[in-house]
């Protein structure tokens, strides 16, 4: 099983409960045992797998799943103001990528897209919409090639 995380957000992982009274333990990745019970908290910043060892009290039957938690290093921060008139300020956490650039893509009419080229040394960006007709659009946040990160923007 995978679930899909951003860096620095915690992310609970909950067993299954069995039928019966049983022990719940969590692994890390190297076999140290992190936890015991039925629900475990985690904040990684990278991703990273669990294992979870679940051992029935009335005869130790034990059985096993894992877990991988995939940390999305890249997002987009807020969008200011939303809806916007004719301007936008999208802060984004872009650390350590090769490129990166925002795409404004019109929910509607299948308008194209615009495509804004991002310093990544810098968090913000300031983007004139004044020439967006009114409407939604998404903006995607695209790091090294792929899409990693999107949210909605109104335009009035």
């Amino acid at each position: 099983m995978k679930l899909d995380s951003i860096k620095g957000e915690s992310v609970t992982l909950t067993a299954e409960q069995i039928n019966e009274a049983a022990e719940y333990n969590w692994y890390d990745a190297d076999g140290n045992l992190i936890y015991t019970g039925a629900s475990l908290s985690v904040s990684p910043e990278v991703t990273e797998k669990y294992k979870l060892e679940v051992v029935a009290d009335a005869d130790g039957f034990k059985d096993y799943d894992e877990v991988e938690v995939k940390v999305n290093r890249y997002k987009i921060v807020s969008l200011s103001p939303n809806p916007a008139n004719t301007n936008v300020t999208i802060a984004y956490d872009v650390e350590e990528a090769n490129s990166a650039y925002l795409m404004i893509v019109g929910a509607f009419n299948f308008t194209p897209s615009n495509n804004y080229i991002l310093n990544i040394s810098q968090t913000q960006s300031n983007i004139d919409v004044s020439n967006y007709q009114t409407g939604i659009y998404t903006v995607a946040l695209v790091v090294d090639g792929q899409i990693v990160d999107a949210m909605a923007l109104m335009i009035q």
